[in-house]
């Protein structure tokens, strides 16, 4: 069994840490974004859904916007889920890498 190398773990740390840094700020955005819909705490239990996909309420308040005098970029959805496939990425190409034989030897 090989075990990862500081050098292997950190090029694999920072894809995931990268998702991380992503998905915070998709979270930041949403909630800043949705709290502008009759304040932050209130419906939360519609605005969470809209975290990671639109449903016909988020729709219906991105429809809106000029209503609601909301600023700001519309929230996507997508945002969270390149977060997400980015993290993945990094925690599956660390396992792949610690896996790896050594240059020059065989797997011990």
């Amino acid at each position: 069994m090989t075990i990862a190398t500081p050098e292997t773990a950190r090029k694999s740390n920072w894809l995931s840490n990268a998702g991380l840094a992503i998905m915070a700020a998709a979270f930041v955005w949403w909630f800043l974004f949705f709290a502008q819909w009759t304040g932050p705490l209130r419906l939360l239990d519609l605005k969470v859904q809209c975290l990671v996909y639109t449903i016909d309420e988020c729709s219906f308040f991105q429809s809106r916007l000029d209503e609601f005098h909301a600023s700001g970029p519309v929230y996507q959805p997508a945002a969270w889920w390149i977060g997400m496939a980015t993290f993945i990425a990094g925690q599956v190409s660390g396992r792949i890498m610690g896996r790896a034989p050594k240059k020059g030897g065989a797997r011990q």
